[in-house]
């Protein structure tokens, strides 16, 4: 006799390798998605290891672009008055803003170069 099931919810499916969309700049304190539209490079024309690189498109031009580097990586640019660079990894990273010399930015890459020599880049 076979064991009876459990009926099946439908869900809305998400591919689990593509994060949610990118946070608009403009509202990242409030922690809204982002609705500008967004261009899409296509996997044809991405590097290897790269999942995707998309542009969000705000009144303004360009407000970020976000890159998915395999499953679990994800670096996020924004423009705007305060440029911003964010690093991701799963479920943490860190948010720097690149705006100024020795700003915060500069801060972490020198960090990364003085305990990371052999990641350094000149």
């Amino acid at each position: 006799m076979k064991k009876p099931t459990k009926p099946t919810q439908s869900k809305p499916t998400r591919n689990p390798r593509r994060p949610l969309a990118p946070v608009s700049p403009k509202s990242r304190r409030s922690g809204q998605l982002a609705n500008e539209s967004t261009d899409q490079l296509g996997c044809g024309t991405a590097a290897s290891g790269i999942l995707s690189a998309d542009v969000v498109k705000g009144k303004g031009g360009v407000e970020a672009v976000v890159v998915r580097l395999a499953p679990h990586y994800l670096i996020v640019i924004t423009g705007g008055v305060k440029p911003t660079v964010s690093m991701a990894c799963t479920h943490h990273g860190f948010v720097a803003e690149a705006f100024e010399l020795n700003g915060q930015l500069e801060q972490v890459i020198n960090h990364v170069r003085k305990h990371f020599p052999k990641l350094r880049v000149d």
